[in-house]
């Protein structure tokens, strides 16, 4: 018997039983179906067993069989796989039988009201096991489809829900990815004792998923665990050395938890031509400068203004390093001098840049006294 798109075609004819291909056509009126002719016969499985319960909907004409046209009521198979109705119209009939876990077959029959036609006899097949896996995997990728529409939608615990309902359906392979999408609806939520235990799973499932490592520390960061964090964001430097904003994350970290000089190792790190995040640059230059490293905290405002030369802060905590630097009496004068107009400059140009903002009167005072 000939299958096409899961459903097996046939037709019986007064002596024997013909496969067929697709089928074309339409069914006939309501009204001319009913007759004398009668159609009967039996299903079985691949192990010649009996098949109970089949569902078998016959429809007048050679047209597929749609539950709409015109026809009986569907019917089912007794305890022994068998079937049998009478009244039906001579000509071509459409025959389609359906049961639970078995293949579809659909095809057509031809009935005789004045002979008797030969037994429709049926072997249903079992639906084959990757054609299961196949509709599943087809089925969770739309719930995980909707599921980002939701998330998409910031309806979090929703999204959460259908990626829980999806997550069986997928192989094991895949979960960890879709654990992932899980955690990011409890970080949205804020629940970041949830997001970093979901994520731990995720990394016992596959360990180098750099997005869930950057997620950890963060969430790590959030939880207050400094420590936690910039170690999960050297794991993740290991991994990824060259990553800039993996690097700018864990020297931020660093110079929060007042470790600068770890900060300026993997500040050094850093791919060439890349921006240090100014922030981190300054906290780094304001901790050298109270603890008396002027000349390192003004190579660090230096580093900051050259960096970004429209940010105005920047210039006044160069200048003030500079006004610094400028009484060192281990200096020649001349270089004293060249420090002061340096410091000079930097308020200059930090009025220039923000002459309303929170430096700007330090900045006047000190131009007074230079």
């Amino acid at each position: 018997m000939a299958h096409k798109s899961r459903r097996v075609s046939f037709m019986v004819g007064i002596a024997s039983v013909i496969a067929l291909g697709l089928l074309v056509g339409g069914s006939a009126g309501a009204q001319e179906w009913a007759g004398r002719g009668r159609l009967q016969g039996e299903i079985k499985d691949e192990q010649g067993k009996p098949v109970e319960g089949a569902k078998i909907t016959l429809r007048k004409g050679t047209g597929r069989v749609e539950a709409d046209s015109p026809g009986p009521q569907p019917l089912t198979t007794n305890a022994r796989g068998k079937w049998a109705i009478g009244g039906l119209a001579g000509g071509a009939w459409g025959v389609l039988i359906e049961k639970e876990g078995y293949l579809i077959s659909e095809g057509q029959v031809k009935v005789d009201e004045f002979n008797p036609a030969k037994p429709v006899n049926l072997t249903l097949k079992v639906i084959p096991k990757e054609m299961i896996e196949a509709a599943e995997r087809a089925s969770a990728g739309g719930q995980i489809n909707a599921a980002d529409e939701l998330f998409n939608q910031k309806k979090y615990g929703e999204a959460r829900a259908a990626y829980e309902a999806a997550r069986d359906k997928i192989d094991e392979a895949n979960r960890a990815k879709l654990d992932l999408r899980i955690a990011k609806t409890y970080l949205q939520e804020k629940n970041f004792d949830q997001t970093a235990k979901t994520l731990q799973a995720v990394l016992a499932a596959d360990p180098n998923n750099l997005e869930a490592i950057r997620i950890l520390a963060a969430t790590q960061y959030e939880l207050k665990q400094t420590d936690k964090a910039i170690d999960t964001l050297k794991a993740a430097a290991n991994l990824a050395p060259n990553d800039a904003g993996l690097l700018q994350e864990l020297v931020n970290f660093l110079v929060d938890a007042g470790r600068e000089e770890e900060a300026k190792v993997y500040m050094a790190k850093l791919p060439q031509g890349t921006k240090v995040d100014p922030a981190s640059l300054l906290n780094i230059g304001i901790r050298q400068f109270n603890e008396g490293k002027v000349q390192e905290a003004f190579d660090s405002f230096d580093r900051v203004v050259q960096e970004n030369p429209e940010m105005a802060e920047a210039y006044y905590y160069r200048g003030l390093t500079a006004l610094g630097l400028s009484a060192d009496s281990k200096l020649k004068p001349a270089d004293q001098k060249a420090k002061a107009e340096a410091a000079k400059a930097d308020f200059k140009k930090l009025l220039e840049l923000d002459p309303n903002g929170p430096r700007a009167a330090d900045a006047r005072e000190f131009l007074k006294s230079l």
